[in-house]
């Protein structure tokens, strides 16, 4: 079949989800497999200029009308192409009577509905409004975990055999980082760079309240009273939560320890797995999160948020702890802290995993979904 791959270009300060976009853009473009992807460029949904905070607002809800792309434009290009399925990566699907595949990254605003995040100002109506339809007429609807699956079945009514479990592939740049590939991004001294001295943990997430920043600061309050001293450096955009974040860090007199770091280029991102002594991802989403794939790869030892699914998708390797306990997160990074040969063990048996689960293995399944749809499509030209 020939497969249309809709994308739209956006700021790279929107968040991981835009990894995973630009990597699967680029290896279907390049892919020689018994279906052909052809790409398609949409009119951005974001109007350049835009500031970040409104694009997200813009991109997470239903764009207004004037910023949809020109649906005849695509109707064109897919008659020019001889299309015959769209795939939407995280995007809203555009209507033109086209069978359509459609990738769904969370469902957040209906297990979850109580963060701001995805449910104040109207952001919980706009999510219904953008995605349930859609789901509800996709012809396939692919997901990151079998989490996901069942929600998904559950709270829209899609048949199971619609929905596709495709865990998502370990961001590219890492995995060339690890097989030392050439042309692979130059480890940075990122020490050097944003004056960090010490053992630090790291943790990069924009500051939305979900990515329980809080928390992990209670549990460095804790580590500090059990006579450890250990940094953490904070890197990500400001989405509103940022200045709760900094006054919690000083009220539990720890903003000596804390580094916030803002944005930062995700060539030091990946430098700052190599050189830190614990990725701290304790988000209460997922688990279909990027940057424990991204550290596993990277031999960087994960703390990990014990939420539904993450054993499934990573492993043994990382550290699980509950999100919601403190003394947990702090055991968790003392378990790192006191246990070199288990650590070892762990980081080894998570860059297999992360080794293991690449954008061609992503594709190759995706490939045998079509091949279940071709014979419903060649029915009508």
């Amino acid at each position: 079949m020939k497969v249309g791959l809709c994308t739209v270009r956006l700021p790279a300060t929107l968040g991981g989800g835009f990894v995973l976009r630009d990597d699967l853009m680029e290896a279907a473009s390049t892919l020689a497999g018994r279906h052909s992807f052809e790409l398609l460029s949409l009119s951005p949904l974001v109007p350049r200029g835009t500031k970040i905070r409104n694009a997200w607002k813009l991109l997470r809800g239903r764009p207004r009308q004037e910023l949809l792309p020109d649906a005849a434009k695509l109707a064109a290009e897919v008659k020019q192409h001889q299309i015959q399925l769209l795939w939407f990566n995280h995007i809203p699907p555009v209507q033109i009577g086209v069978p359509y595949v459609l990738n769904i990254f969370d469902l957040q605003h209906r297990l979850q509905p109580c963060f701001p995040d995805v449910s104040a100002h109207g952001q919980w109506e706009r999510r219904e409004r953008t995605w349930a339809n859609s789901i509800r007429r996709a012809a396939i609807v692919t997901v990151g975990s079998e989490e996901a699956k069942q929600q998904l079945c559950h709270f829209y009514g899609v048949p199971p055999e619609n929905v596709f479990v495709l865990p998502f592939p370990t961001p590219q740049k890492a995995l060339d980082i690890a097989l030392k590939k050439p042309g692979a991004p130059a480890r940075r001294d990122v020490r050097a760079k944003y004056g960090i001295s010490g053992d630090f943990l790291f943790y990069p997430a924009q500051f939305w309240p979900h990515k329980n920043h809080v928390n992990l600061l209670y549990a460095l309050k804790l580590l500090r009273q059990r006579g450890r001293r250990l940094s953490l450096v904070l890197t990500g955009s400001d989405h509103g939560n940022r200045s709760h974040v900094e006054s919690a860090a000083r009220d539990l007199g720890v903003a000596d320890l804390v580094q916030f770091c803002g944005f930062v280029p995700y060539e030091d991102i990946l430098s700052f797995y190599c050189q830190a002594r614990a990725l701290s991802y304790v988000s209460f989403f997922g688990p279909e999160n990027l940057p424990p794939l991204e550290a596993m790869a990277l031999d960087c030892p994960v703390i990990l948020a014990n939420i539904a699914g993450v054993r499934a998708l990573h492993g043994d390797g990382p550290v699980l702890v509950e999100p919601k306990s403190p003394p947990s997160i702090a055991d968790g990074i003392e378990f790192i802290l006191d246990n070199p040969d288990q650590i070892r063990d762990r980081v080894q048996m998570a860059k297999a995993v992360a080794l293991g689960n690449d954008c061609g293995r992503y594709l190759e399944s995706f490939q045998r979904v079509l091949d279940q749809f071709e014979p419903v499509r060649r029915c009508w030209p």
